[in-house]
Formats: structure tokens, C-alpha cells, sequence
């Protein structure tokens, strides 16, 4: 009976230390926490994204017509000044054309010269003229000559009819009828004269309106030439400008003061017009542009500030503004794989530093909106609940508590809190999903808590 008393008393000791230990570990701390208490700063809320450096235009100098290329010396990275002669193409052939026309000019300015001057057509049509109109009189006083030629003639043939009549009434002699009947014939054989005679000076009438007629055809020739070589010079004249402006051309100038971007020739050939020689750029005007998620751009304005920063700025960040947000966007698949909708944004730098050029990858920060005296907690107080707001846990009297809080501004380091905690509250700066409300803990600030 003794031994089961014993016994029993020995089972009620194991039961009370085993209740001890479990009151006494109730109350002991099961972790030691980082709490951070709310500050009152500003907050910043910004888009963080990969960029690369670009030029808003380069400028392509290529061939402006066709030639020899002398060997270019420019490199990548040599500065050129604005009209400076970057390039050359030989001249001799260019200088030979030039002369071919200059020459052509010369003779068709003498062929005008010459075919202007009617001095010559104007004398000889004054002479003709005066030929044809003397021809005219003499072919009048023949026509008159003939018409009296025509009268006696009339007049001897009535005489010898009339002596005819007499004679056979025996009123003249034979001898008056011969008489009269010569004077007939000498009569005809003057007419006829006269008639060949008017009609050779007709035919030499009509010969000599050929002169004239010749004469002014042959002024006119030389009109219609002289329009001719008249266009030919103003031909000439056009293809000489031409021709210097292809000899100016073969000296090649910088559009723009800048820097050599790219050479596309170096050595000595013959190329075609348009043929790419170098790239040239300011590099003052770089631009740095940005890939954003459209989700994300809606937020950023032109103006906005802008830190660009990253291994291609070896001194540090740089500062510059939005330029401008692109309105159209485009389809981009990420590097898990994931496709994504983005549109670009561009930069401008306030200073360009030394050493960055174009095509250099570089990260940008851009600031699309600020608060000033916030409450904020880091960002990694932050989860979200089962709701789906966001949730903060703080350490009260040495237990978890659980705090729902209304989150304004954020960006990747601290969240602005508008609603939900004090400027005395202590929240944990890392929770996990092991801490549960009413958890007693210590604070790595506040050893001797719970």
C-alpha cells in the first residue's frame, strides 16, 4: 500500500513539472524580431527600367555622284566640324567635262554671233528687189513697144488690102502695092521680134521674184537656226552648272558639327551615287530611351525627373527629364518568356557625360510622383492579406499583432501609409508566414520585451 502511494505521488510530481514547463514556456519569446518604427520623410514613387542610349538623328554622308573615292582617314570618334571636307572624290574628269562645255558654249556664242548678222541677206534683197523691179519696167516699155509694133502692123495689112482693091481697078501701079506690101512684112517681122523679146523679158520676170523669195527663205533658215543654237546655249549653260556643281560636289562636307559614328569605305574605288561613305552624329543630343509597360507609362508625363545611372556611368548617376512618351506601343516578349505590352519613353540628359556614346546600356529611374512629410515604413513590412489589401505585423507588449493599412505611394525601397499606423508603432521589418498574431516575440532593438 505504501509503494503504490508512492507510486502516485511520484506521477503527480512528472505531471506538475510537465504543466510548469508548459505554463513557464507560454510565456517565454519564441523568436527575436528587426522592428522598424514609421518615419515622416518624402517619398518618391518611381518606374525603374533597363534603357540604351540613342541619337533623335544621325546623318548618312554618302557619294553625291558618281567617282574615284580617295582613301578616307576620318575614324570612329574623330570630331568633324560643320563644311568640313570629310571626303574626296578625284577631279580630272569632273575639270575635263567642265572645260567640254565651257568650249561647246564658246562655239555656239560665235554660230549666234554669226547667224544674227543679215547684213549680207539685207544687201543682196535691196539689190534683187531693185533688179526685178527694173526687169518690171522693161517688160512694161516692151509690152507697150509691142502694142505699137501691133498697130502698125495692123495698119500696113490694111493698107496692102486696100492697094490690092485699087489695083484691080487700075487706080495705083504695082509698084505701091510692092511697096506697101514690103512694109506689111517688115511690120510682122517686127512684132514677132517684140513678141520674143516680151516674152524672154516675162520669162527673166519671173526668174528674178526667185531671188528675193530665195533670199528671205534663207533669212528665215537662219532664224529658225539661230532659235536652234539659241536653246542649245541655254542648254550648255545648264549642263555647266551642272557640271561645277558635280566639281564642288566632290569635295564632301559635314552637315553638322559632331563626331564620326560609323565609316562604311576607307579605301580607294570607284562607287556609284549614293553610296554610304560615314555616319556622323552630335553626341550632345543623345537620348536615352526606355521600354516601359504601357500599365506603368500612363503614369509618367513629359518632364518628369529622370536618374540614369548603371556601369556605362562609371561617376555616378546623371540627372535629365522626360522628353516625351511614345503614343504607339508594341508587343515584347520578357526573358521568362513572357509576353509583354510596352511603349518607349525618352530622355534627355541635363549634361551628357564623358565616354557615354550610342547604343550604351544604362538603367533609368523615373520619378512620376512625390510626397513630402509621409508616414512610411520599408517595403518590406508590406504583405498582402487574405482579402488581397496589404497588412503590416507589429510587435505590441511583446505579442504579434496583425494590422490591416492603407498604402499610398510606393516604390521599391519604402511605402508611403496613409491609414493604419502611428509614428510609435513598431512593425517588423521582414515577416514570414511562422509568425501568428498573438505570437510573443522579442525585438532585436528591445531584448528585455515579452
Amino acid at each position: 500500500m505504501h509503494t503504490m502511494k508512492k507510486s502516485w505521488l511520484i506521477v503527480l510530481v512528472v505531471v506538475a513539472v510537465v504543466v510548469a514547463l508548459a505554463m513557464l514556456g507560454s510565456f517565454r519569446a519564441r523568436a527575436t524580431l528587426r522592428v522598424v518604427s514609421p518615419t515622416a520623410q518624402t517619398i518618391r514613387a518611381y518606374i525603374e527600367e533597363q534603357a540604351v542610349t540613342e541619337l533623335p538623328q544621325d546623318f548618312l554622308i554618302s557619294t553625291p555622284i558618281s567617282g574615284w573615292l580617295e582613301p578616307i582617314d576620318l575614324r570612329e570618334g574623330d570630331r568633324v566640324q560643320k563644311g568640313q571636307v570629310v571626303a574626296r572624290l578625284e577631279t580630272d574628269d569632273l575639270r575635263d567635262r567642265v572645260h567640254q562645255v565651257q568650249q561647246r558654249i564658246a562655239v555656239l556664242e560665235t554660230q549666234i554671233a554669226e547667224t544674227s548678222d543679215h547684213r549680207l541677206e539685207e544687201d543682196a534683197l535691196i539689190q534683187t528687189n531693185a533688179t526685178v523691179k527694173a526687169i518690171d519696167e522693161t517688160v512694161k516699155a516692151a509690152e507697150a513697144k509691142l502694142e505699137a509694133t501691133q498697130a502698125l502692123l495692123d495698119f500696113t495689112q490694111s493698107e496692102v488690102r486696100r492697094l490690092k482693091g485699087l489695083v484691080e481697078v487700075s487706080s495705083v501701079s504695082e509698084r505701091e502695092l510692092r511697096e506697101a506690101d514690103m512694109e506689111f512684112r517688115r511690120a510682122r517681122a517686127e512684132y514677132q521680134s517684140d513678141s520674143l523679146e516680151l516674152a524672154a523679158l516675162k520669162t527673166i520676170a519671173a526668174v528674178s521674184y526667185i531671188g528675193p523669195k530665195y533670199i528671205t527663205d534663207y533669212i528665215d533658215r537662219k532664224s529658225f537656226t539661230l532659235e536652234q543654237r539659241q536653246k542649245e546655249l541655254v542648254e550648255a549653260r545648264t549642263q555647266l552648272q551642272i557640271e561645277q556643281r558635280n566639281l564642288s560636289r566632290a569635295e564632301i562636307r559635314s552637315p553638322v558639327d559632331g563626331v564620326v559614328l560609323n565609316r562604311h569605305q576607307t579605301r580607294r574605288q570607284f562607287l556609284s551615287a549614293g553610296t554610304p561613305l560615314l555616319t556622323v552624329g552630335r553626341l550632345d543630343d543623345i537620348e536615352v530611351i526606355a521600354e516601359v509597360l504601357t500599365q506603368r507609362a500612363t503614369r509618367i508625363e513629359p518632364g518628369d525627373p529622370v536618374d540614369i545611372y548603371g556601369e556605362s556611368l562609371p561617376e555616378g548617376p546623371v540627372h535629365g527629364r522626360v522628353l516625351r512618351v511614345y503614343p504607339a506601343g508594341f508587343k515584347k516578349i520578357s526573358s521568362l518568356g513572357v509576353e509583354q505590352q510596352r511603349v518607349k519613353v525618352a530622355v534627355r540628359l541635363d549634361l551628357r557625360p564623358n565616354g557615354l556614346g550610342v547604343a550604351f546600356r544604362v538603367y533609368v529611374r523615373i520619378f512620376y510622383d512625390r510626397a513630402d512629410n509621409a508616414l512610411v515604413v520599408p517595403r518590406t513590412c508590406l504583405f498582402r492579406g487574405d482579402n488581397g489589401g496589404w497588412n503590416v505585423m507589429l510587435v505590441r507588449d511583446g505579442r504579434i499583432e496583425l494590422r490591416p493599412v492603407t498604402v499610398g505611394l510606393m516604390n521599391e525601397d519604402v511605402a508611403q501609409i496613409t491609414a493604419g499606423l502611428g509614428i510609435e508603432d513598431m512593425a517588423v521589418a521582414q515577416p514570414s508566414h511562422e509568425l501568428q498574431p498573438g505570437m510573443r516575440v522579442k525585438t532585436a532593438d528591445h531584448p528585455d520585451s515579452g
